[in-house]
């Protein structure tokens, strides 16, 4: 599966639709340009946010510090940001 990222001048941008609240955590699938994830977290607190960055950290494997949600902190529609190249 090939995770639909749009160059930036300083890194990557992605798009994600998150599911929160959902037994378990996982990748759902990807859709057009969107990755679609599902949470075990619930969207109180930053929790579901904290799970996500420390999601596509793993995914990527890249340091949760060089991801940033840049649209979206409130909303199931993200945008983020992927700071630098990928290897």
């Amino acid at each position: 599966m090939e995770i639909p990222l749009s160059k930036d001048k300083d890194g990557y941008l992605l798009k994600v639709l998150v599911k929160t609240g959902t037994k378990i955590a996982g990748i759902e699938g990807i859709e057009g340009n969107t990755l679609k994830l599902r949470l075990a977290a619930q969207p109180h607190d930053g929790l579901a946010n904290k799970e996500l960055i420390e999601m596509l950290s793993e995914i990527l494997n890249i340091p949760k510090s060089r991801i940033e949600i840049i649209k979206g902190k409130t909303s199931k529609h993200k945008i983020i940001k992927l700071k630098g190249e990928l290897v």
